[in-house]
């Protein structure tokens, strides 16, 4: 999860230069560009992701993995947004 904080922290050098009206507008542009591709991704393939998760047992932990990521992201994004 290092990571993920590193790109925070990034996140936040970045808009700290910016008003908090735009900082806000652009955190929920991202969170909505986000939101929008997870829901086409999973429109697209999702007869996929039920295949995998159904006959490959180590796809479930690592979807649940990449479910908190995603909501790690989400959450921060959330918090970003002072309109």
């Amino acid at each position: 999860m290092e990571y993920i904080t590193n790109i925070f922290v990034y996140y936040d050098e970045l808009i700290m230069g910016i008003s908090p009206i735009y900082s806000g507008l652009i955190s929920l542009g991202i969170l909505l560009f986000l939101a929008w591709s997870l829901y086409r991704f999973i429109k697209g393939n999702f007869i996929w992701i039920i295949l995998i998760i159904i006959f490959i047992p180590a796809a479930w932990p690592a979807l649940k993995s990449l479910v908190r990521v995603v909501l790690i992201i989400f959450t921060f994004l959330i918090t970003r947004i002072k309109l």
